[in-house]
């Protein structure tokens, strides 16, 4: 036997957050969302499962650099060396991490064009170093940068080439390895070594890439990251779907960070030899200079030793004057010689020239020859005329003779006065000349020297530059990654199976919040305020269309014997001699109130009572539907209205001692008529002629006709139906206790689960018979089929 419970543990529980949760209804949620459940799991795993197929694993290539970071304020103990090397060590990072670092990578690497295939599961792959073939390409149309230009390659010879370009769509057959001109410029596609390695693949496609796209791509995907400040090591990453190209990226970048360092540790050097650069270019000039200088003295001067020069004109000045004086006493000795040849005089020969003399000596010979012919012949004789004609010709070639030779005289002494003027001038220039031969002499030997210094220091400098070492040791080269960092498929399946059971508890949390019906009798007592008289189990044998009377089928069901216990605890609820006027309510219609009143009056009718079950639902009546016959144009609206007696209306039903009164045809005003006083004597003339009287009265959460019936009854039931009635719904209940003082009002718990019952339990197996239809699985009740 069920003991009545009532509402005593309304706040027992108070302060306890989970009191408030009903954890049978919880459960029952959960069996109830299942197969949602179930979906969502595979939903969510099925999910995980298409991501990981159509996502590109990324592979990442790292090394790990040990830099070597020096302070000079830290060696001299201004900071704190610490600090200064994770300054340092962080202001590295900063330089791998920085646009200018990527614009440098990206220059280095050349990654002008990019190569892709189609491969697993429809995603394009990008053929890093292994394209069967090369562009070649001198863009005349930025607009095609960064867009995908598609390649079919035909045969060994010829491909076509699809792209789109403002709108326009161009589809065009080529050659292989000839200049070919586009709408965005002239380009070449070359085939490479691994051209008949994938002759079955035709499609490919390219993208000309721009310098700002790569450099976005380098900055986005490179991971540089310290591991330990103490020894300043870094890490430093690049993540890329393809793996060769990821670490050839990384050999790279560790390539041009060495030659940074190298740079940045050379800077002072390269401008120390920059300066002297271009210190040696103004030396060299001035050297050029000076040697120009000295190119056009020794041309105009012929010479390079003044000194030797000055000796050497004042020798010629010396020379020229002995020849001038010569030249004098040989012209006085022609003049001489003219006067005594023109005077008829003997001629001086002295400082005359041999041939002169052997002239003078003939014009003499014949002078002397005359005198000595005049003493023996006179003048007019021919012999003195022809020695006179002889001696007039001899003296004329000598005056000749003498004049030309006096001329060549004078011409000589000229020529020797001019180039002893010229010697004269020169020989007061040269000391002058001298001096600014001398200075430039000593400026260019101190320009010179100056030069090799320069050439010294710059050798010098250089050997240094040669001799650098980097601040950085490669304790990792560039590693070939073996397996792809994401998507991990573990952590991937993991987290969408998390995410499914998240969702899923969501998903009954929230159905459970939203639940807003009264699922089992725990969750029924903890709200309710009357005593619950017993839990009707659900009626699982088929599916009622209509109320209908079922215990007369199987007595020793589990719901015959929860009607019992509803009986048994009826004994308590009431007083009397035995006859009990009950009446039998529910918030609305559907709660199972006329199924609750006919089955309890045929439980009622087995222990031998007179019973009679009354359908005061007039606007509704379904009482008769439960013992399976029409309505008739007679009952309890009849009765109230003097048409017929209580007689006249009673109908038996198939189980002994159970009788029922329809309600009749619907009268205009259902209430009126319970509410007036032939109603009353109705209900006292039942109960003399009847042990027990159900009243089936019209839901009160619809119309006040149940209220008015319950204000005239020993016993007042109201109906609950599991997973049906409303939480709301019990308002009712505890307005009838304490607006209208139904004390006495208890509940019954109407179509419960037997599996979900609270205080249920097994208790009835091996006890009861009942008729349970084949068990459908989740998946046929998900689909609506039948057992």
């Amino acid at each position: 036997m069920r003991p009545i419970h009532g509402g005593q543990n309304h706040n027992q529980s108070e302060g306890d957050p989970l009191s408030n949760i009903d954890f049978d209804k919880l459960n029952q949620v959960f069996i109830k969302n299942l197969p949602w459940i179930i979906l969502i799991l595979i939903l969510f795993n099925a999910g995980t499962f298409l991501y990981l197929r159509y996502t590109k694993p990324i592979y990442s290539s790292e090394s790990i650099l040990k830099l070597d970071i020096k302070s000079d304020a830290g060696i001299l103990g201004i900071q704190n060396p610490m600090e200064q090397d994770i300054k340092g060590l962080s202001g590295e990072i900063e330089i791998l991490k920085s646009r200018l670092f990527a614009s440098q990578v990206v220059d280095a690497v050349g990654m002008n064009v990019s190569y892709f295939h189609p491969g697993r599961s429809h995603l394009y792959d990008e053929r890093y170093g292994n394209s069967p073939f090369i562009v070649d390409v001198q863009v005349s149309d930025p607009s095609i940068l960064n867009r995908r230009i598609d390649v079919e390659i035909l045969s060994d010879d010829h491909f076509v080439m699809d792209f789109e370009l403002h709108g326009t769509s161009h589809r065009t057959r080529y050659p292989f390895g000839k200049k070919i001109n586009t709408a965005f410029g002239e380009l070449i596609v070359s085939k490479t070594i691994f051209f008949k390695e994938q002759q079955n693949l035709i499609d490919f496609y390219f993208v000309i890439n721009s310098r700002e796209a790569l450099i976005d791509y380098f900055q986005q995907n490179i991971i540089v990251e310290p591991i330990n400040f103490n020894a300043n090591t870094i890490k430093i990453a690049l993540a890329d779907p393809n793996k060769y190209k990821a670490r050839s990226l990384v050999q790279a970048i560790d390539t041009i960070y060495l030659n940074y360092t190298k740079a940045a540790k050379n800077q002072a050097v390269e401008q120390k030899i920059s300066f002297l650069e271009t210190q040696m270019y103004k030396s060299q000039i001035e050297l050029e200079q000076f040697e120009d200088y000295f190119e056009k003295f020794t041309i105009k001067n012929r010479t390079t030793d003044l000194s030797q020069d000055l000796n050497y004109t004042i020798r010629l000045l010396n020379q020229l004057d002995s020849q001038r004086f010569n030249i004098r006493t040989q012209i006085a000795a022609v003049e001489l010689a003219n006067k005594q040849l023109g005077e008829g005089t003997p001629i001086t020969t002295l400082g005359l020239p041999k041939p002169f003399l052997e002239m003078l000596a003939e014009y003499n010979e014949l002078k002397n020859e005359r005198l000595l012919k005049l003493d023996t012949y006179n003048e007019n004789t021919q012999i003195i005329k022809q020695l006179n004609s002889r001696i007039d010709l001899s003296q004329k070639a000598v005056h000749d003779r003498l004049v030309s030779y006096q001329e060549n005289l004078v011409t000589s002494q000229e020529e020797l006065s001019k180039k002893r003027k010229i010697l004269e001038s020169n020989f007061a220039e040269l000391p002058s000349m001298g001096t600014s031969y001398n200075k430039n002499r000593r400026l260019y030997s101190l320009q010179e020297e100056f030069y090799f210094s320069l050439i010294q220091s710059k050798i010098e400098l250089e050997i240094a530059r040669a001799g650098t070492v980097t601040n950085f040791v490669v304790l990792s080269p560039a590693s070939m990654p073996d397996a792809p960092i994401k998507p991990q498929k573990i952590l991937i399946y993991g987290a969408g199976f998390m995410a499914g059971l998240i969702i899923s508890f969501f998903f009954v949390a929230i159905s459970y919040l939203l639940d807003d019906k009264i699922s089992n009798s725990k969750e029924l007592e903890r709200l309710l305020m009357a005593p619950l008289l017993g839990v009707i189990p659900k009626y699982k044998a088929e599916k009622l269309q209509t109320t209908r009377l079922v215990v007369s089928t199987n007595p020793k069901s589990s719901m015959s014997e929860a009607l019992r216990s509803v009986r048994t605890n009826m004994e308590f609820m009431a007083s009397g001699n035995g006859r009990k006027l009950i009446s039998i309510t529910s918030t609305v219609s559907g709660e199972g109130k006329t199924f609750i009143a006919v089955n309890l009056g045929a439980i009622f009718a087995y222990s031998g009572l007179k019973v009679v079950v009354i359908d005061l639902d007039m606007r509704k009546p379904k009482v008769h539907l439960a013992f399976g016959t029409e309505q008739t144009n007679k009952g309890v609206s009849t009765i109230l209205i003097d048409k017929n007696t209580i007689d006249e209306c009673v109908n038996n039903s198939e189980v002994k001692n159970l009788s029922y009164i329809s309600a009749g045809p619907t009268p205009p005003n259902p209430s009126e008529l319970i509410m007036g006083e032939k109603f009353n004597h109705f209900l006292e003339e039942l109960k003399e002629k009847f042990d027990i009287v159900l009243l089936d009265t019209p839901p009160v959460g619809l119309v006040t006709d149940g209220i008015l019936v319950m204000k005239k009854t020993d016993l007042p039931i109201y109906v609950v139906r599991a997973e049906y009635s409303k939480k709301s719904y019990l308002k009712s209940v505890h307005n009838l206790i304490t607006n209208n003082r139904f004390d006495n009002l208890s509940v019954i718990f109407n179509s419960v689960n037997q599996q979900g019952r609270y205080g249920y339990g097994g208790y009835g197996s091996g006890y009861y018979e009942d008729e349970v239809p084949a068990k459908r699985s989740w998946l046929d009740k998900l689909l609506g089929k039948k057992a």
